[in-house]
């Protein structure tokens, strides 16, 4: 059974890649960037069959990651309850979890992250275009 268009929609969030319908390529004069949201349509039509089960276990568990995150909002202002100590970099820790579970959802796939998503940023520590350089 292949995938489900719902389970092809999160794995379209989940990646980064924008859930809107492919348009023309130039906007305003400038190319818009969707380069890459052919690859990840592409893989998930073309997904073997014995790697479902795999990728609908790796979106749940990037769905419980976002649940958690949107969870730890209710403790950014307490440091800490009774002798219990909260991390106060709990959603940076989650950001990073999504990151990896992202990587390995995109893995299978064999697509990138979405270059362009602000999802990632943090973690990935720099946008799309930018040319990583060497100081010195």
């Amino acid at each position: 059974m292949a995938l489900t268009q719902a389970e092809i929609e999160r794995a379209r969030y989940h990646l980064g890649y924008p859930e809107v319908q492919p348009a023309a390529s130039i906007q305003f004069g400038i190319p818009r960037p969707i380069q890459t949201a052919f690859l990840f349509e592409s893989a998930v039509t073309l997904l073997v069959p014995f790697a479902e089960d795999r990728v609908r276990r790796i979106l749940k568990v990037l769905d419980d990651i976002e649940t958690k995150q949107v969870q730890a909002q209710d403790r950014l202002a307490a440091t800490a309850l009774e002798e219990l100590k909260l991390r106060g970099d709990e959603i940076d820790q989650l950001d990073r979890e999504l990151y990896k579970w992202a990587g390995k959802l995109a893995d299978i796939l064999g697509v990138p992250l979405y270059a362009y998503s602000d999802k990632f940023r943090r973690v990935r520590g720099m946008v799309a275009g930018s040319i990583p350089t060497r100081n010195g």
